[in-house]
């Protein structure tokens, strides 16, 4: 089965964070992102890289490295410009951003996995969000 993945939960994927062997094993299907994820993805190892909080700093040479590895990954990147109209029909209830990966996931008619808990609550259009780790009830 093929998923949408949103920049959160590649940048999980990218941190290696432990025990997480569940999301390596669903981002080995076959992954899809609008193109955007790309500059997501650099921004947000830039902010690891940059904030003044010690406990999610990352080295330059860590960050290097996760960019390499990121490169590596089979993401099939599709185009922002056809996104753009139900982008705008989402605009009360999502970001521009977010809603990329929505129009994209309703698009595909595919799962869209993320690891923020705000999006994956998101209401007001038609995709599947699966949030990742699920909650603990």
């Amino acid at each position: 089965m093929s998923l949408v993945v949103d920049a959160s939960i590649v940048f999980r994927l990218l941190a290696n964070v432990k025990g997480d062997d569940l999301l390596r094993q669903r981002l080995a299907r076959k992954v899809h992102a609008p193109a955007l994820i790309d500059v997501e993805i650099a921004s947000v190892v830039r902010g690891h890289v940059i904030t003044s909080k010690p406990e999610v700093r990352i080295s330059e040479g860590r960050a290097q490295v996760m960019l390499e590895r990121y490169a590596q990954l089979k993401i099939v990147r599709h185009p922002m410009l056809p996104l753009q109209a139900r982008v705008l029909e989402l605009r009360n209830n999502l970001t521009a951003y977010d809603g990329m990966y929505v129009a994209l996931a309703e698009l595909l008619g595919v799962p869209l996995l993320t690891d923020d808990a705000k999006f994956a609550g998101s209401t007001g259009h038609r995709a599947e969000i699966h949030r990742y780790p699920p909650p603990l009830v």
